[in-house]
């Protein structure tokens, strides 16, 4: 009777401890605009206070809460952003951006491991999605259908599993100021022709695993903050010159790459 009796209080207990569902921390913003009649966004765009409404809101939630949090309707959604500062690494999520609906999108440590935008009709563009903030998830692709924005001025997708950025799909993106890949596994960060990022003003690259680099094809006239520090085994940019990029002040201060220090001297 007592082994009995210690089987069952071991299976309650089991049952119990099974039963537990990890809950994980998340806070978020949504601004809902309810006149949708503007199309495009530009410059200066505000919400109009009478169409629009703000709302933030925090939970400790199950994974079902936060993919259900994270399916919120997107049809007058312009603004969505959503951080956590919980262990994360058991989480699981996905998200589908909608074209030409939000503004600003940032999804900060929820677990993202699949990012998408679309669907797509024949040759539509999104002309909305001006800042899209993904860090601290687990992408190890760029989003399909980030070839079709065509306002982004800002994408951080830092501290994710990025092994290779193909730079020509951001070719459509000519108004782009930020682009943020740090901290990921880059080997890869190349362009197949030329691309011109007139307005680019940052580019960070910095703690990848970066072997070569060719600026060759790039056109970056505005660009003054270059970071590619901590890629161990880069040795030369190939294409890089201070005529070509007059306003960068320095790469890697720190002296944290194994340099040739014979081009180094040439470039700086």
């Amino acid at each position: 009777l007592l082994l009995l009796a210690g089987i069952g209080a071991h299976g309650a207990s089991s049952s119990t401890k099974s039963g537990t569902q990890r809950r994980y921390h998340l806070e978020w913003n949504r601004m809902q605009e309810t006149d949708q009649s503007w199309r495009c966004w530009t410059e200066g765009y505000r919400p109009n206070a009478a169409n629009a409404n703000k709302l933030h809101e925090s939970t400790n939630g199950t994974e079902a809460e936060v993919r259900r949090i994270l399916g919120f309707n997107q049809s007058t959604t312009v603004l969505f952003m959503a951080n956590s500062n919980s262990d994360n690494q058991q989480l699981r999520t996905e998200f589908t951006i909608t074209p030409n609906r939000m503004v600003r999108l940032t999804l900060d440590n929820v677990g993202l491991e699949r990012l998408e935008i679309g669907p797509f009709v024949d040759n539509e563009n999104d002309c909305r999605l001006a800042d899209l903030t993904v860090p601290r998830n687990r992408l190890s692709e760029i989003p399909d259908g980030l070839d079709r924005l065509t306002v982004l001025r800002k994408l951080d997708m830092r501290q994710n599993a990025l092994v290779r950025f193909p730079l020509d799909r951001l070719r459509t993106a000519t108004k782009l100021k930020r682009l943020l890949l740090a901290q990921n596994q880059l080997e890869a960060f190349v362009t197949e022709g030329p691309v011109s990022f007139e307005a680019l003003q940052e580019l960070d690259l910095s703690h990848n695993r970066l072997k070569a680099l060719d600026s060759t094809r790039w056109s970056a006239p505005a660009l003054a903050s270059f970071h590619v520090d901590h890629n161990r085994m880069l040795t030369a940019i190939e294409g890089w010159s201070k005529t070509r990029f007059p306003l960068v002040r320095g790469f890697d201060p720190a002296g944290t790459n194994n340099w040739n220090q014979t081009w180094l001297k040439t470039v700086q």
